[in-house]
């Protein structure tokens, strides 16, 4: 029961702080802007951090009274790590479906679905092709089969997993509530609370996890310019996740740039950074940061949106997936 009244404090703790509002009614704010919809509705794709609770970044300043952001989105992803402590070489896909309601100007409660599961989406020809023609190495890539589905952690004396196509990996549902706590013409802050709970029952993912986070999220708009930053704390239970040993608390965050291009264009890049999952020995880069870019752009029509954005690792490429691609709908309503 500690555990449960902890979780729903948590997720109601942002509701109990009073926002403040800064006096800049002389602030240039006459500019008019086609719908605004903020960061992509991506997560971190690395290994480790697929299996569990992942923040999204969230714009304190999107939603007022009674407008839902309602959305849908596809991806797709191949992952590739190759170091002599671990070997991953397979694909995985996700759905999601989800909505973001503003009850009051300065807050919002928001629920979505999410399922992913190892599916061959043939995106190791186009990886190697891409590498190749960029001169990068391929890191052992054209030395194995394409199209594998193999996890393997030599040291530990187990069998190696494979042919674990269709496998879910995650199965979850999130509950997320958020409070703005300080706004003004052009600067919004925010604190939110996720409430995640996954049961894969089946396969070689099979685990069953309840994960909570606490974040804090900047927005800054100007004409044709947004910044958006958030940065959470998640706790999990402390068992492993991907066969690997995973600490109890762990921290992510990142930074969104959208420029509006005429009225209905956005070109959007965001840098999301993770801290390890785990500390155990002998697992080489899964204990250092992750470290992914994503790089996209945004359709805007009336009331909707079209968004397509593709994310890389950065730095320590043997800890995240190696690319990512993500369509997704949203579309904007009144309640």
């Amino acid at each position: 029961m500690t555990l449960s009244r902890t979780a729903y404090s948590m997720l109601a703790l942002p509701f109990f702080l009073q926002p403040a509002f800064a006096d800049e009614s002389k602030e240039e704010t006459t500019e008019t802007h086609a719908m605004r919809l903020g960061p992509f509705i991506v997560q971190s794709q690395a290994p480790l951090q697929i299996t569990g609770l992942t923040p999204f970044l969230h714009d304190p300043t999107l939603l007022k009274s009674g407008e839902t952001d309602v959305f849908a989105s596809a991806t797709i992803a191949s992952v590739w790590a190759n170091t002599p402590e671990y070997q991953f070489d397979y694909y995985h896909n996700q759905f999601m479906l989800g909505f973001l309601h503003a009850p009051s100007d300065t807050t919002k409660v928001g629920v979505w679905y999410q399922y992913r599961y190892a599916a061959n989406n043939r995106l190791d020809g186009l990886t190697e092709k891409f590498h190749s023609i960029f001169g990068i190495d391929q890191n052992g890539r054209t030395e194995v089969d394409e199209d594998r589905f193999f996890i393997d952690f030599p040291n530990d004396n187990s069998a190696p997993q494979e042919y674990f196509v269709g496998d879910p990996l995650l199965s979850a549902i999130n509950l997320y509530g958020e409070q703005t706590v300080y706004r003004s013409a052009h600067h919004a802050v925010s604190v939110g609370a996720t409430l995640f709970f996954n049961r894969v029952s089946h396969g070689t993912f099979a685990n069953t996890s309840f994960e909570q986070s606490m974040q804090i999220n900047y927005g800054y708009q100007r004409n044709k310019h947004r910044v958006t930053a958030s940065f959470a704390i998640v706790h999990r239970p402390d068992k492993p996740q991907h066969f690997v040993p995973v600490k109890s608390t762990s921290m992510n965050g990142g930074i969104s740039y959208q420029y509006q291009w005429r009225k209905n264009h956005e070109f959007i890049g965001e840098y999301l950074l993770s801290q390890a999952k785990t500390d155990t020995d002998g697992l080489g880069e899964l204990n250092a940061p992750v470290h992914e870019f994503a790089l996209g752009y945004r359709y805007l029509f009336d009331t909707s949106a079209l968004e397509l954005v593709a994310l890389e690792n950065m730095f320590n490429h043997d800890n995240s997936t190696d690319i990512v691609f993500t369509a997704t709908f949203r579309h904007r309503l009144m309640l």
